[in-house]
């Protein structure tokens, strides 16, 4: 998302009260409201300020509708679009929109709606992370109700299939404007369930939409949602949440592979392990600082990783470990070039490296014209985060690199990366489309430190603008590969998300993009 998070990215007080040695509500209390974990705080409910996983697991799920969905095989399908055609020269794209879709607050979804969101997301003012996604996008004309016209300065491949992200949801253009900063706190969008109150650090509540019209054809209920409503409980801890899920506390929540391990075997629940994930956790350097400026400092450190171990620690194993600069679950993924051009676990390797680079052991730790090879990693605060950190801690401690880590909170962590003090961090991103390498790697990059290097930025443009298909994929392969040999990126795994329900809970079933179909959730006896 940017996974992200995703991409994705506090205390144990969460499983609402339980925490405290206070039971969630019982099932008898509350029938019909579903309770899920929320695995952190999002930072706010604004699809504008915010892309991160933790904002578009509430937003995508339950409050926002797009323009287009993707089918079972990552096809762009209409949602609240009716159609769309893009001109001859593909620098403007015209949709005709569906009638008879309302926000929560009962104001019309129309042509002016879809206007707003993007006048705002393109305005320099509101410093909107979706604006780098949507680079070519100009301007956006709404000529009547159900008409909009987007115009680009070049062809932009990728737009359509983004459509479907949260991040390019709707919000209700009264709401924002008569909330100001506060419509973080109290979005209205047009989907299954709608925003009741929000406790921070416990939970968020979402109450059935009564209005709600379901406009798309592959949801299994094309009726109102079955359920009242749905309790989204804040929970970091991994055992909290098995023993919530055990109690019949939650009806369900995504955990780790050994927090599940205590399920697997009981018929009470059922697991959803999606192994179509389009994640990547990967790590990145301050390239404009010493050493990370010299691509055989990188490449050393990319061979000092042993990413079965990072895999083990983080995800018990769960998942695949990634040689290449995209996830396998996207659409244009070159396992050859991940193999030819990878760094594969090699110690001896990373260490030869380092000493043809000038690094030389001085009692343990590395050096170089006195300097030592002391240095930093940051990321976000997680509990899969912080085990992966340990095991690259320890991986670089055996090569002779010092590394000291520190997490946190996903708000404060990447806006961090945009400032000058740090020298590595490990990241994750969720994406549907390979465009995800132009937002890291087209120069200057996502955190606007990058060279110019014209074989990554001719390749990446290439697929940006290329509208024939297999022309787009050759270019999606050549930026996979320029950017490996470059070492721009240390990538490491794609993680499997596993998802435990209640088998009370009938209908939990997720999109191509791994958004829920809300609406057809329904509790039984």
């Amino acid at each position: 998302m940017l996974n992200r998070r995703q991409f994705t990215l506090l205390s144990a007080v969460s499983a609402g009260t339980l925490a405290l040695g206070l039971p969630l509500p019982s099932r008898a209390q509350s029938p019909s409201v579903a309770r899920f974990r929320l695995q952190i705080d999002p930072e706010g409910l604004y699809n504008v300020q915010s892309i991160s996983l933790a904002v578009s697991s509430v937003l995508g799920n339950y409050i926002l509708e797009s323009l287009i969905y993707l089918d079972d095989k990552g096809q762009a399908q209409p949602w609240l679009a009716e159609s769309w055609q893009a001109s001859a020269d593909g620098t403007a794209i015209t949709f005709k929109l569906k009638s008879g879709k309302t926000f929560h607050d009962g104001t019309p979804f129309n042509a002016d709606a879809v206007k707003f969101l993007f006048d705002t997301i393109l305005d320099p003012n509101s410093a909107s992370p979706s604006k780098g996604i949507i680079g070519p996008l100009q301007k956006v004309d709404a000529p009547d109700d159900t008409t909009v016209v987007f115009h680009f300065s070049k062809p932009f491949a990728p737009f359509i299939n983004l459509l479907g992200q949260s991040y390019f949801g709707f919000n209700s253009p009264t709401a924002v404007k008569a909330a100001g900063s506060a419509y973080a706190r109290h979005p209205v969008g047009t989907g299954p369930f709608m925003f009741d109150s929000w406790t921070p650090g416990t939970k968020i509540e979402l109450v059935r939409n009564p209005n709600f019209k379901q406009f798309r054809p592959d949801a299994a209920n094309q009726g109102l949602p079955y359920l009242d409503g749905i309790t989204l409980n804040v929970m970091t801890e991994e055992g909290v949440v098995t023993s919530a899920l055990q109690t019949q506390e939650l009806d369900a929540a995504q955990l780790t592979a050994d927090a599940v391990k205590p399920l697997t075997d009981d018929p009470q629940y059922a697991i959803i392990n999606d192994q179509h994930a389009k994640n990547l956790m990967f790590m990145e350097f301050d390239y404009k600082k010493a050493p990370f400026d010299d691509k055989a400092f990188r490449e050393a450190i990319s061979y000092a990783i042993d990413r079965d171990s990072v895999l083990a620690a983080a995800f018990g194993g769960n998942g695949t470990i990634a040689l290449g600069p995209l996830s396998r679950g996207i659409p244009g993924y070159d396992d050859a070039v991940a193999q030819k051009y990878g760094t594969p676990f090699n110690a001896t390797k990373a260490m030869e490296l380092l000493d043809a680079a000038g690094w030389k052991d001085n009692g343990g730790v590395r050096a170089k014209n006195g300097v030592a090879a002391h240095f930093t990693v940051r990321s976000y605060a997680d509990s899969t985060t912080e085990r992966a950190l340990a095991v690259i801690q320890a991986n670089l401690a055996a090569v002779g690199i010092q590394v000291d880590v520190s997490t946190a909170d996903w708000g404060t962590f990447y806006p961090g990366l945009l400032k000058p003090d740090w020298d590595m961090d490990l990241n994750r991103w969720t994406w549907s489309d390979p465009s995800v390498m132009s937002q890291l790697f087209r120069s200057p990059g996502h955190r606007q430190l990058l060279p110019v290097n014209s074989a990554i930025d001719n390749a990446l443009d290439g697929a940006d603008t290329a509208l024939d298909p297999a022309k787009r994929m050759q270019f999606v392969s050549d930026a996979q590969q320029a950017i490996l040999e470059d070492r721009l990126i240390l990538p490491l795994l794609t993680d499997w998300p596993i998802t435990v329900t209640q088998k009370t809970l009938e209908g939990y079933r997720l999109d191509y993009l791994g958004y829920l179909y809300a609406g057809d959730l329904k509790i039984t006896a």
